[in-house]
């Protein structure tokens, strides 16, 4: 089987060849995995830790166990869905290992400091998440920042993709509120 090697985004049927090749025994092509899923894996964490080291920390962890259980992986769901499940596993874990709730609290606090000093997207976006579940973060970070389908969203939490929606629109709907509130406040603050 020959190696796929490109700068270009890789296809459904690539990954698929690729994870073949490195459940051959091949090391090599895993390079291409991580090149190609490294940065939105990054940004998933991100989100769902809140924080940039731990984030950088966290998808080492995750490629690290892709490839040590990568064995494990069957074509009955895609490659991307999996990935995504360790991702999601290993983020819980690490919220429920510093006790998530003081970390969340926490984190809302400094950024209502900082808001005081420095309004922008990202902390408007980083507080709205603070007052999810992880669960529901989750939910929200696949389905708004990575774009995934509610299918795919439901192999990753382990439910129906009709379940899936019906999470996110309930998430959106409890949202609206809190999201005007936010966006008001801010506009009003002078700098």
């Amino acid at each position: 089987m020959e190696p796929v090697h490109t700068d270009e985004p890789l296809g459904d049927a690539d990954i698929e060849r690729i994870v073949k090749q490195v459940q051959d025994g091949q090391q090599e092509p895993f390079r291409l995995l991580v090149k190609q899923y490294q940065r939105r894996i990054h940004v998933y964490c991100y989100h769902m830790l809140g924080q940039q080291q731990e984030a950088e920390d966290a998808v080492q962890d995750i490629f690290i166990k892709c490839y040590q259980h990568i064995d494990r992986y069957k074509e009955h769901i895609s490659f991307t869905a999996w990935l995504y499940k360790i991702s999601y596993n290993h983020c819980i874990n690490l919220l429920q290992k510093r006790n998530a709730r003081h970390k969340i609290f926490s984190l809302y606090l400094q950024q209502q400091l900082s808001a005081k000093c420095e309004t922008d997207y990202s902390s408007l976006v980083g507080e709205i998440l603070g007052h999810l579940s992880s669960e529901d973060r989750n939910l929200i970070l696949l389905r708004v920042v990575d774009e995934r389908s509610f299918e795919e969203i439901g192999q990753i939490i382990g439910c129906k993709p009709a379940a899936a929606r019906k999470k996110y629109e309930r998430i959106k709907k409890r949202l609206r509120p809190l999201r005007s509130w936010q966006m008001e406040g801010h506009a009003n603050e002078t700098y």
